[in-house]
């Protein structure tokens, strides 16, 4: 299983509801087609770099929308990639990049720790 997150912010003068609801729809229907399991986005609340301790925390700034996407291969993701930077999604690329900034594609993958054997 791949994960998959996009951070970005809306570009001023944007609406947010329209914007985030045709963004969701889209990206949902073409990426379906190339294997993508579940897609939702999440606004980003707070988060902290440092400890727990006080005094160490200090707020980050972070992009306020996260579109994360569940694939079940890197090979499914790389395909849908693939698209999105092709011709035929020229059009949709100019939409999403005339409605987003910030943009910062995160790719993970679960960790699995291997076994070497007995040397």
């Amino acid at each position: 299983m791949v994960r998959i997150i996009h951070a970005f912010d809306l570009r001023p003068g944007v609406e947010e509801k329209s914007f985030i609801n045709w963004l969701d729809a889209t990206l949902g229907e073409h990426s379906r087609r190339f294997g993508c399991l579940e897609r939702k986005t999440w606004v980003f609340l707070d988060g902290i770099e440092g400890g727990y301790e006080p005094g160490q925390g200090r707020p980050i700034k972070q992009p306020r929308y996260m579109n994360e996407a569940f694939w079940p291969s890197q090979k499914a993701a790389d395909d849908f990639r693939a698209w999105l930077a092709s011709p035929d999604a020229r059009e949709f690329r100019k939409r999403m990049f005339d409605g987003i900034a910030n943009h910062t594609v995160l790719r993970y993958v679960a960790f699995s720790p291997t076994s070497f054997g007995d040397d």
